[in-house]
């Protein structure tokens, strides 16, 4: 029994010698040159993205406003016509109820479609954020000559002075203080204020 698991050995390497010599060797491996980096922390406490974030909020309150401003017009033009559905002809009164209906479906659908071009210019510009800390991370990791780049969220332990997060915020903060959210005109009038 041992010779023909030794002879299945042997085969084995012979087979192996056939395909190409000795059996190769692993590569070498550099030794880790690790940094460590909270991208999430990133793109919530740099000055870039509190910028970003403070024109988000003030757009949609602005708008908001708005919108309840229209809806509260909308909602007396309702009352009167219901009011005035007794002293009017069917005729009438159906015509003026598909126009206030008309004026509310294009409410709807203008509030629908200036949210969604206010979120896109949202993440349009926490794009433009991300895109530049990755840039700013990878040259921070030239400069320490790492190889391997971990998010802090999958670390449990760490030893000081590898994480590298608050070196990413402050290269950030002066190389991007601020991006402009690019929301299209058509998208709402009180969003393309800033």
């Amino acid at each position: 029994m041992r010779r023909l698991a030794r002879a299945g050995l042997i085969g084995c390497a012979l087979w192996a010698m056939s395909w190409g010599g000795a059996p190769a060797r692993a590569q070498e491996v550099p030794p880790p040159v690790i940094i460590i980096v909270d991208v999430q922390q990133i793109l919530r406490d740099s000055l870039v993205a509190k910028n970003v974030q403070t024109q988000m909020t003030q757009r949609t309150d602005r708008y908001s406003k708005e919108v309840s401003d229209q809806e509260n017009e909308l909602r007396r033009t309702q009352d009167e016509l219901e009011r005035q559905r007794t002293v009017l002809s069917a005729d009438v009164f159906n015509t003026k109820m598909r126009d206030f209906q008309q004026r509310y479906d294009a409410l709807d659908h203008g509030v629908q479609a200036t949210r969604q071009a206010l979120q896109q210019a949202y993440n349009d510009a926490m794009t433009k954020v991300e895109n530049t800390a990755l840039q700013i991370i990878a040259d921070l990791a030239a400069e320490r000559k790492a190889n391997l780049v971990v998010t802090k969220a999958a670390v449990l332990f760490t030893a000081q002075g590898l994480d590298i997060t608050q070196e990413v915020i402050h290269r950030l903060d002066e190389k991007l203080p601020s991006v402009q959210l690019a929301v299209p005109q058509d998208a709402g009038a009180g969003l393309n204020k800033p």
